[in-house]
């Protein structure tokens, strides 16, 4: 009787394994790839370098925040002095935008032009920039590889293999793409089974893909116990 059970345990355990095989080997393969790297060179980290945009001074901050919420011409719910490649700034944000205005002129420096951003770029992503590149102004159909709010500045190199995406109006660097990390990206998506992009990890087939794998383990295990017990193991 036991070994009847365990024959159709057997049975089942091929049947398993055939369904999930090649999903648990796209789960290795894609493990395997995420130990590879820290996580920090695949956001490209290291190609990155604080940038230092000077200290602030007070006695340099000529317009009032008031003036600067006029220059701005946004709602503003938030008002910051900081600085920006040593200029004293306002920094000026609601929900949706962010501005910076000049704390000497009252300008409007939102949103930065191309010689600002590429300046950025190459002070923040040395990594990058001291290749050969060139600055383009993504407005709409950003790349998936993004995925932040438009428009933005995009440093690319020549060969097309890196990338930088500077906030337009901020001039914060929001992104660095490398291939590395788009080799992750495309194995984070097969690794959740979730090749939409929208990172969902709660989809039937990827409860039904590791339900599958629990049950070929679980047979797996009852057929171990039986031939140990049978003193078959390498049998």
């Amino acid at each position: 009787m036991f070994t009847r059970f365990v024959r159709r345990i057997s049975r089942l355990h091929k049947i398993f394994g055939m369904v999930i095989g090649l999903q648990l080997l796209f789960w290795v393969v894609s493990g395997f790839y995420f130990t590879l790297y820290p996580i920090e060179t695949i956001h490209g980290d290291h190609l990155r370098e604080q940038i230092d945009h000077g200290i602030l001074r007070p006695e340099e901050v000529e317009v009032s925040v008031q003036d600067a919420m006029d220059a701005s011409d946004i709602w503003v719910f938030e008002a910051e002095l900081s600085m920006f490649l040593g200029e004293p700034v306002w920094k000026l944000s609601n929900s949706h935008e962010v501005k910076l205005v000049s704390a000497r002129t009252g300008d409007l420096i939102s949103p930065i032009s191309e010689e600002t951003a590429l300046e950025i770029a190459r002070t923040g992503v040395p990594g990058l920039a001291s290749f050969e590149g060139e600055m383009h102004l993504i407005e709409e159909n950003a790349p998936r590889e993004y995925g932040g709010r438009l428009p933005v500045w995009a440093f690319e190199t020549a060969d097309s293999h890196e990338r930088a995406y500077i906030d337009v109006n901020t001039g914060d660097i929001r992104a660095v793409r490398t291939t590395e990390w788009r080799i992750f990206d495309v194995l984070w998506r097969f690794h959740i089974m979730d090749i939409t992009g929208d990172d969902r990890i709660d989809t039937w087939w990827m409860k039904l893909a590791a339900f599958l794998a629990f049950a070929m383990v679980i047979t797996g295990i009852i057929i171990l116990v039986q031939r140990l017990m049978r003193g078959k193991l390498f049998s």
